[in-house]
C-alpha cells in the first residue's frame, strides 16, 4: 500500500473547507483534551485543587482511552484502507501517552505521600507536550482525509462497522484511493 506524503487541504484552510462543518466532530474532542490538559497544569502550578487533580485525571485518561480505542480500531484502519495513510507514527504518539501517563500516575503517587508538587507538575507538563505533539501529527494527517469524503461517504463511515465499511472498499475495484493533490 503506498504511503500518502502529502494531504491536498492545508490547515489554514480547514475552516473554509465546504465538509468542514459536519466532518470535523474529531476535532472537538482534541480540543477538550488540550484544555483539560491545560487546567490540570494550572491548577497544580498554582496548587490549586491538587485534590481536584488528582480525582480528574484518571477519569480524563479513561475518556482518551476510549478514544484512542475507536481511533485504532476503526478510523486508522478505514483511513489507510481508502486512502492508503500511513498511521505508524499516530500509533507511535499513543503509546508515548501512556509512557508519559505513567509517569504522571507515578508523580501522582509521590503527592500522595509527600503533598510535594513539583514532580506532578513536571510530568503533567511533559504529558501535555506529548499530547500535543500527537495531536498535531494527527489532525494533519486525519481531517483533510475526513474532508475529501462526501457527506454520504462520511455518514456511511461514521454509521457502519469497520466490517461493513471495509467489505463495501472491497468491492469497489482497484487500489486505494489517493487524495486529489497528494504526491
Amino acid at each position: 500500500m503506498s504511503m500518502l506524503r502529502r494531504l491536498s487541504i492545508p490547515r489554514s484552510a480547514w475552516s473554509s473547507h465546504p465538509h468542514w462543518p459536519t466532518q470535523t466532530l474529531l476535532l472537538g474532542s482534541h480540543d477538550s483534551f488540550r484544555q483539560i490538559s491545560r487546567q490540570l497544569i494550572t491548577q497544580t502550578a498554582a496548587d490549586d485543587h491538587v485534590d481536584w487533580v488528582a480525582l480528574v485525571y484518571p477519569q480524563w485518561i479513561w475518556g482518551m482511552r476510549r478514544h484512542e480505542a475507536y481511533e485504532e480500531h476503526k478510523l486508522y484502519p478505514y483511513l489507510t484502507r481508502r486512502w492508503g495513510i500511513d498511521f505508524d507514527h499516530a500509533r507511535q504518539g499513543h503509546q508515548q501517552l501512556h509512557e508519559a501517563d505513567d509517569a504522571v500516575r507515578r508523580a501522582l503517587e509521590q503527592w500522595n505521600r509527600d503533598g510535594h508538587r513539583s514532580a506532578l507538575l513536571a510530568a503533567l507538563q511533559e504529558h501535555d507536550r506529548v499530547l500535543d505533539e500527537h495531536l498535531e501529527h494527527e489532525e494533519t494527517r486525519v481531517i483533510p482525509a475526513l474532508l475529501e469524503l462526501t457527506p454520504q461517504q462520511f455518514e456511511d463511515y461514521r454509521s457502519r462497522s469497520l466490517p461493513e465499511l471495509m467489505r463495501q472498499l472491497d468491492e469497489a475495484e482497484g487500489p486505494p484511493e489517493r487524495l486529489p493533490g497528494s504526491a
